[in-house]
């Protein structure tokens, strides 16, 4: 059915393609080794990229969940990746079954981002031999124009780079997995940034072309894919097709993709930072209210955020049981004494309370705020063997 629902390309139009390239003109316009323009947009969630590389568009997901690592890889993560090939994307694409077509797409994408090592899978371990994270991109094609492969390895590798994952701790035997509001969540290590460049060979390589269309590629009798990054390290080769090609043609095809490798990456890179510019600036709070420049609609916005929290006041009940510095100086300077003090020896002294008309002694200190601070009245004998009551002042 599938065979059915494809678009078959006409004698003419075949003809026509071969004619024009024997000229050295393509279709839309292009040179041999001109590439179509990227567009990189990023989603609310983390992880959410749409790729578009001319008429070509894809939107890539990443997630991720807990599970235990493979037997053979106990102390690193693991990661997926799946393209999903939707009649929405072309009619001869059928849903929820895979075709000859997914399943390459699939093998060079692990070549080229698994097999090169890009994504550290070390890091994705959160106990050893027991939890790991699973890492999955689901990359689904929108609308099919031709060099899917280019434009699905932009799209995942954009995407791997802008997820954030939560943090986990764990407690013992537990494992705690935070939210965002608790913890600030992880980005993804990535070492270097791997991305397929496709040509289409025409001839045996007498025609070859940069990111052809879905015409190009029906017409075309071969295609090779080179995996390169930003540091023009091989990454992935892949020729696909009948056609004899010399090693030459594939080194200097190779050198071209290296300079078309670094733009790519360079422009994921600043997608990515002003994605993260953007997320700062669009904060609720304070921080949205500080950029704004009218004074006015700033004192407006920020009245309805203040009539949000009650500004009443709390009583302190509790009392200082220790007095202030001044009430003891204020004590001590004007003392209610009504005494006469009479030295002992050399250095020493006693307070003898005046005694009234009825022959009782005369309270010398005020005891009715605390009992801790009581005055203990003590009778001490006389120095020359006489009785004389006196006090002491106890704690």
């Amino acid at each position: 059915m599938s065979n059915i629902r494809k678009t078959i390309v006409s004698n003419c139009e075949k003809t026509f393609l071969l004619k024009n390239l024997a000229e050295f003109n393509r279709l839309d316009g292009r040179a041999f080794d001109e590439f179509r323009k990227v567009e990189i947009e990023f989603g609310s969630d983390w992880g959410c990229c749409f790729v578009s590389l001319g008429k070509t568009k894809v939107i890539a997901q990443v997630s991720c969940e807990i599970q235990q690592p493979k037997s053979s890889r106990p102390g690193e993560g693991i990661l997926n990746l799946n393209v999903e090939l939707n009649p929405i994307a072309a009619p001869h694409f059928e849903a929820d079954r895979q075709s000859n077509e997914q399943v390459q797409l699939n093998r060079l994408l692990e070549k080229c981002l698994k097999d090169s090592k890009a994504i550290d899978l070390e890091s994705l371990c959160i106990k050893n031999n027991e939890k790991v994270w699973a890492i999955r991109v689901d990359i689904n094609v929108l609308n099919h124009e031709g060099n899917i492969l280019d434009c699905a390895s932009i799209a995942a590798l954009a995407a791997l780079a802008h997820f954030r994952r939560p943090d986990v701790t764990c407690d013992g035997e537990e494992f705690v997995i935070h939210s965002i509001k608790q913890k600030d969540p992880i980005p993804m290590v990535i070492h270097h940034y791997p991305v397929c460049i496709t040509y289409s060979v025409f001839n045996s390589g007498l025609y070859i072309l940069a990111d052809p269309t879905l015409l190009e590629e029906n017409v075309a009798d071969a295609f090779l894919s080179i995996g390169l990054n930003a540091y023009k390290e091989l990454c992935g080769l892949h020729l696909g097709g009948k056609a004899d090609l010399s090693p030459e043609i594939i080194i200097q095809t190779a050198n071209k993709a290296a300079a078309r490798a670094s733009s790519v990456v360079q422009q994921i890179k600043d997608a990515i930072e002003q994605n993260n510019e953007i997320r700062r600036e669009q904060k609720d709070g304070f921080c949205r209210l500080a950029n704004k420049r009218d004074p006015v609609e700033l004192v407006e916005e920020l009245s309805v955020y203040l009539d949000q929290w009650s500004t009443k006041k709390k009583k302190n009940k509790r009392k200082s049981k220790e007095p202030k510095d001044e009430q003891i100086e204020q004590e001590v300077k004007e003392p209610d004494i009504t005494a006469d003090i009479k030295p002992l020896v050399a250095g020493t002294a006693v307070l003898v309370p005046k005694e009234n008309d009825d022959g009782d002694a005369i309270k010398v200190w005020d005891t009715s705020e605390s009992e801790d601070d009581a005055v203990e009245f003590v009778e001490l004998p006389h120095p020359k063997g006489s009785a004389t009551s006196g006090i002491t002042i106890g704690g």
